[in-house]
């Protein structure tokens, strides 16, 4: 991802060490692997490409504790998509568009709670 891009973002991302599903509501399917979220927006790896300002209605299943996991459903815009292998396979950037008040309650907490491969718990 080039400099440009991480300038324009206007919240960090944590990028998970553990596997969380993208899932496209309108059709049911998993639409990727989220990479990387934030208050903001998200990455995913996919097997398909995704069109930029294409919106999609997803649900992130978000990795919890005791192997529990959190959904939370929103509205998110395709900002950029693109190859990343020789096997057609993509990775796109998506930007949140609307979320229910109580779905972002529980990304924010996520997102704060949440410890990074490397990071180390207070305590």
């Amino acid at each position: 991802m080039s400099q440009i891009q991480q300038e324009k973002r206007r919240f960090p991302r944590k990028t998970l060490e553990k596997t969380a599903e993208v899932l496209d509501n309108d059709t049911g399917l998993s639409l990727g692997i989220l990479e990387d979220v934030s208050k903001g927006g998200f990455s995913i790896l996919t097997d398909q490409g995704v069109r930029p300002s294409e919106t999609r209605n997803v649900t992130l299943i978000l990795p919890g504790p005791q192997e529990s996991a959190y959904r939370v459903s929103m509205t998110a815009e395709c900002v950029w998509c693109q190859t990343i292998s020789e096997q057609a396979d993509f990775a796109a950037g998506f930007v949140l568009r609307s979320i229910k008040d109580q779905d972002e309650v529980a990304l924010n907490y996520y997102i704060r709670d949440y410890q990074v491969a490397g990071e180390l718990q207070e305590g």
